[in-house]
């Protein structure tokens, strides 16, 4: 089973529902302003950048869900769950600016493994196939011939231009692996894959309709919109139809939705134990088919008994929720930032 996770710092935290103003100053090492300090909500399309006197400030309806990061060259990033203004702080240098990671010689090309980085990270639909790297020069590898792992990571933020959405990503690749059956790079041995980080969008469209259509495509059946649902208890022929093996289920007898501050707590009933052979510990485990639009078939496993999910299908325990299938295939090249709404026209 492919595991793909991304937006790896994304809690969800409870915040008020009113407007609200974040501001802050951001300093180095000798307390002297730093101009042009990225600071984000992660996930989202919500973000600005400190002035030449180290200022930032946002003023904003209500804090997103989402984890607040501040991010520059040559600094380490500061993650922040909690927000508390004024934002007041003090980067550090990286003591290593990048990883120096070279277990052995590679036995692969650049090219070869430039390849299958796009394909696992990106995706191969079509949001997938129209995104562009604009600084892949930035990525560095390393593969473990004993596990048959390729490793990559980047010294600097990727920049990616997804001309089929319509988004400019800042892309904090904090983590990126894909494990083969063999010692191989090629697509048709790739076990499992995996990668984490941090994204800030900035909208390219130039009207409200430009990429509505190719948005809602990405959105329609994917992870976002399952969890959507599930807390809406929003099913059917259209939607996502839930399974317990080969037959459908009414998804009432196994999900409990209850309000949770400003967000759903979703409470997994008839739970089941998973017994490993290698240890004899039993931990929670508990799968399901789905079926969307009445044709994409897709697995998901929860490995978790409760989790919660925001207003706009956010959850929460990332790494223990996992799904196959159709719905796996939609990776960064379809992901939407996560206050993505979809607009009415095309609902």
């Amino acid at each position: 089973m492919n595991k793909f996770f991304s937006i790896i710092f994304l809690f969800l935290y409870c915040n008020l529902a009113f407007s609200q103003v974040i501001n802050g100053k951001i300093v180095d090492e000798n307390d002297m302003p730093l101009y042009g300090v990225t600071v984000y909500f992660d996930g989202t399309t919500l973000g600005t950048s400190t002035n030449e006197e180290g200022f930032f400030e946002f003023n904003l309806q209500s804090i997103p869900n989402a984890t607040l990061v501040i991010s520059y060259l040559g600094y380490e990033s500061v993650y922040l769950n909690s927000i508390q203004s004024p934002v007041n702080l003090k980067l550090k240098p990286n003591a290593i600016a990048l990883k120096e990671v070279v277990l052995e010689p590679i036995p692969f090309t650049r090219k070869e493994m430039l390849e299958i980085f796009r394909e696992q990270f990106l995706g191969k639909t079509k949001g997938g196939k129209n995104c562009l790297i604009l600084n892949e020069d930035a990525i560095q590898f390393s593969y473990e011939s004993k596990t048959y792992k390729l490793t990559a990571f980047a010294d600097e933020r990727l920049k990616i231009k997804n001309n089929y959405l319509g988004y400019l990503i800042d892309f904090e690749l904090v983590d990126f692996y894909v494990l083969f059956t063999k010692r191989s790079v090629s697509s048709q041995y790739v076990k499992s894959s995996f990668y984490a980080g941090t994204t800030f969008y900035t909208d390219l469209s130039t009207s409200e309709q430009a990429y509505d259509k190719n948005r809602a495509n990405s959105y329609l059946g994917s992870t976002m919109q399952f969890f959507k649902n599930l807390t809406t208890n929003t099913w059917g022929k259209k939607e996502f139809v839930l399974f317990e093996g080969s037959f459908a289920t009414n998804p009432d007898l196994f999900f409990e939705v209850t309000d949770y501050q400003n967000v759903k707590k979703v409470t997994i009933k008839n739970q089941e134990k998973f017994t490993s052979s290698f240890n004899g510990n039993s931990r929670f485990y508990k799968s399901f088919n789905l079926l969307f639009d009445k044709k994409d078939q897709s697995k998901v496993t929860f490995r978790t008994p409760v989790f919660y999910v925001d207003a706009y299908g956010n959850h929460t325990n990332i790494d223990a929720i996992d799904f196959s299938g159709e719905i796996s295939k939609k990776r960064f090249g379809d992901m939407l930032p996560t206050n993505f709404v979809l607009p009415t026209a095309v609902n």
